[in-house]
This record gives structure tokens, sequence and C-alpha cells, in this order.
């Protein structure tokens, strides 16, 4: 058996693949070198794979999650799955090798991941080279669920948004501004927390304001990062994340004003990123 897993801030997609390629799947909560320990992996994987499979008799997982970029912190993570999966060989790779893997599988591009957080680099069919650093929430993140969630929440406490809206806001969220800015500067996971304001942003894009606020996210998101590649034009541009496919007529329209266009959108890329690694197994690699 093979497992092949696609993490986020929120959830990790598990897919495993048979030896007659047929798959069982299941979903755990989102697991980082950055926010989970090895006991957070065990019990994840405790309760989330299925009863009627052996882990022991995994031969191989394929593990693609935020934080996993860095040799030290992959390597982490590679230590953790491998106490659930003692048998298997494991390899934890950045989430934007998996979305390339995903999106332009051995083809030259640019990927863009534009969910909770976002990030962008340019894939020459093997290896990612990325322009410009992935900052998190707090300096960066631009296009972003949880730079969206910034600029409203921003917007609503400068005083910034109509009042109608903002009523709107306050009926589904706690807009108290001692609980926001404990979300924000105290709770595990404040990137989460700024993301889930995206609903809002969805159920009122007709809204101006909102669809506005979108379109300022994305065109932050390209003039800092994919200005920064001079054959924008001439090369495949992937976009995956809920982000970025939930608003992508915003994004469509923000990349034919500056002379792009982008090539495919994936919202989840684990059912890709499955046929990418059956594909291999096949060609005996």
């Amino acid at each position: 058996m093979i497992v092949v897993a696609d993490s986020g801030a929120t959830k990790t997609d598990w897919r495993i693949i048979m030896e007659d390629f047929s798959s069982a799947s299941f979903e755990t909560v989102g697991l980082s070198p950055y926010f989970n320990t090895e006991l957070d992996f065990n019990d994840a994987l405790t309760h989330g794979f299925p009863k009627e499979l052996n882990p022991n008799e995994v031969s191989k997982v394929f593990f693609y999650g935020a934080g996993c970029g860095t040799q030290e912190r992959g390597s982490r993570v590679e230590s953790y799955l491998h106490s659930f999966f003692p048998a298997a060989e494991i390899f934890a790779w950045s989430d934007a090798l998996g979305a390339a893997h995903a999106l332009l599988h051995n083809d030259q591009g640019i990927i863009v991941i534009l969910g909770t957080g976002s990030n962008i680099s340019y894939y020459d069919g093997a290896k990612l080279e990325a322009k410009t650093p992935s900052l998190g929430f707090i300096l960066g993140d631009e296009g972003s669920g949880a730079h969206m969630g910034r600029l409203l929440l921003r917007d609503f406490f400068y005083g910034r948004m109509d009042s109608v809206l903002g009523k709107r806001l306050s009926s589904i969220y706690d807009m108290d501004l001692a609980h926001v800015l404990n979300m924000i500067y105290d709770s595990p996971k404040p990137s989460a927390y700024l993301a889930s304001f995206v609903p809002f942003l969805l159920n009122n894009v007709e809204n101006p304001y909102i669809s506005d606020l979108i379109t300022r996210s994305f065109e932050e998101m390209y003039q800092l990062h994919l200005s920064c590649y001079p054959n924008i034009r001439s090369i495949k541009i992937g976009v995956t994340g809920s982000v970025g496919c939930l608003f992508s007529s915003i994004l469509d329209r923000v990349a034919s004003q500056h002379g792009f266009k982008v090539y495919k959108y994936v919202r989840y890329p684990i059912s890709s990123l499955v046929d990418y690694h059956v594909n291999l197994y096949h060609s005996g690699r």
C-alpha cells in the first residue's frame, strides 16, 4: 500500500492506494511541524486511519504539507510518521512541491497556492525556485484567506466598511475587539482564524466593497510576487487552494489586466497527487 497526504492549515486529506490501485480515503486535522508534535500526528492517524487496514503493510508515504520545505522540519515529520508506519519509506515534502506535482506533473510553470496562506514558486519540472519568500500571515500571505481576513478586520475596526455590511458581519461573527485581538495574538492558529472570514466574503462577493477587497488582495499578490517572473505571459500558471478557486473569476480579471492567464485551477490537489504517484509507480520510479 502507498499513502499520499495533502496537509493544509485546517485539514489533511489522506489517500491509501492498494495493490490493485483501488483506494480508500480519510481526513484528519491539519498537521504541521510548526504547530504539532509527534503525539498529535499519532493521535490523528490512530483515530483516522481505517481500522480494517494495517499501517504495517504501507510501503511508502508521501506527505505534502506547509512547513515541510526545509530539511530539518521535513525530517521531523518523516520521523513522526515513521512511528505510525514503521515499515514504510517516508517522504515529507512542502505543500508547494505538492501543488507543482498536482498542477504541472513534470512540466515547467509557476504554481500559486492560495488557501489559508499563500505561496508562489517557479517549477522547472523537478524542483522549485521562489523569487520571493513566504513570510506568513503577519508579514505576507498576499492573496490568501488570512490576508483577506486581515484586510476585512482592519477595515471594520477603522470604520472603512459601510454600516450595513458591518452590521451583517457582526451578526455572524463575534466582533468584540478584545475577542478578535485574542484570537489573532493568543490562539494557536491565528491564520486559520483570519481565513475563517472567507465564507462571509464569498456570500457577499457581489457587494462592491467585498469585490474590491478581494481584488486588492490579489493585486498585492501579483505586484509583490508574480510580477517578479519576466516570462509570466508565456508560461503555464497553475492555481490551487480554496481561496484561489472560489474567487477565480476575480483572479482571472486581475490576470487579464496584467496580460497573463491562469492555465489551471485545482481546488483539492489530493486526487491529482494520487494520479501523479500512480503514474510514477507504473513507470517503475
